[in-house]
């Protein structure tokens, strides 16, 4: 059985203290997700492809929800190889609040919301 490191934020509130490894395959893809979404292209050496560059792919380029969310869907089957037995679906929705836009990704795992992130 292979393990993974778990890397959940202390401050998450699905945070389970004292766990140093796992072995749930949806946690290694919430946390191979965080690591998709966090990276901007070409920071990987050996992989400049890997990575979306979340902020970038929002605010800085002319693509429509459709487009950021197919885009955002190919890297996690590329990058995620859990994906051939969990469907991984991102969906995406803008706002503006207070003086600023945003954006929301949610992200569902064999149609159950796992992830929301606030992108801003």
């Amino acid at each position: 059985m292979i393990k993974d490191i778990y890397i959940r934020n202390p401050e998450d509130p699905n945070y389970k203290y004292g766990v140093l490894e796992h072995s749930d395959p949806i946690e290694s893809i919430i946390s191979k997700i965080k690591i998709i979404l966090g990276t901007q292209p070409g920071e990987v050496f050996g992989d400049i492809n890997m990575g979306v560059g979340i902020e970038n792919l929002i605010f800085e380029t002319k693509l429509n929800k459709a487009q950021i969310e197919e885009k955002i869907k190919s890297q996690f089957q590329l990058y995620i190889s859990e994906s051939t037995d969990y469907e991984i679906i991102p969906q995406v929705s803008f706002g503006r609040a207070d003086g600023y836009d945003y954006a929301v990704i949610d992200i569902f795992i064999n149609n159950q919301k796992m992830l929301g992130i606030l992108v801003k």
